[in-house]
C-alpha cells in the first residue's frame, strides 16, 4: 500500500507534514488520527529583507524514531491538504537529517557526564585519541563516513569592499 502523505493545519496555528496512517470514523467515537513521520513547519521571517524562510523540525521533540506511532486528536485539525511535490522534496530531505542524526546519536551511545568525566582526567593528547575513537565507533557502526576538516591552510578571512579591506 502507497503510504498517503497529508498537510494539518491545527487550531494552535501549527502545521505539519506527516505520514497518514490510518484516519478514523468521527461516528464511530474515535477521534484520533493516527500519524508518523511528522514534521513541524517552523517560518521566520527577515523584515530587512522581506523574506520568509521555512524549515522542518520533528513534531515531537525527543522522539528517536521518526517511524513511531503518533496520536492526533482530529478535534484539533482545522484543515487537511495534499502537500505540493516541492514541499514533499524538501520534508524528505529534512527526515532524512532527522534519521541521519538519530542514528548516530544512538550509535554513539555516550552520555554527558560520561564525557564530562574524561575531560577532567585527560591530557590534551589522550583527548584527541578519545575523540579519534569514538568518531571511528560511529563510522563503523553507522555506516557514515563524517568528515573532520583540520585543514589550515584554507584561509577563513572573508575579503569585503572596497578592495584590500579585511575583516
Amino acid at each position: 500500500m502507497k503510504a498517503m502523505y497529508k498537510q494539518f493545519k491545527l487550531t494552535s496555528g501549527e502545521e505539519l507534514i506527516c505520514e497518514l496512517v490510518e484516519a478514523n470514523d468521527a461516528d464511530e467515537g474515535i477521534t484520533d488520527v493516527i500519524i508518523r513521520r511528522a514534521m513541524k513547519i517552523v517560518t521566520t521571517d527577515d523584515l530587512e529583507e522581506n523574506t520568509r524562510y521555512y524549515t522542518f523540525k520533528p513534531y515531537v521533540t525527543f522522539q528517536d524514531d521518526t517511524t513511531d506511532l503518533i496520536a492526533l486528536n482530529s478535534v484539533h485539525i482545522v484543515s487537511e491538504s495534499t502537500p505540493s511535490e516541492v514541499v514533499m522534496a524538501h520534508y524528505a530531505s529534512a527526515l532524512s537529517d532527522a534519521d541521519k542524526f538519530n542514528k548516530i546519536r544512538k550509535a554513539t551511545n555516550v552520555s554527558l557526564s560520561e564525557v564530562q568525566a574524561k575531560l577532567k582526567e585527560l591530557t590534551e593528547e589522550e583527548m584527541d585519541e578519545f575523540l579519534s575513537k569514538k568518531l571511528q565507533e560511529v563510522e563503523e557502526e553507522t555506516d557514515l563516513q563524517l568528515i573532520v576538516d583540520n585543514d589550515s591552510s584554507i584561509s577563513n578571512v572573508i575579503q569585503f569592499k572596497p578592495r584590500g579591506t579585511y575583516h
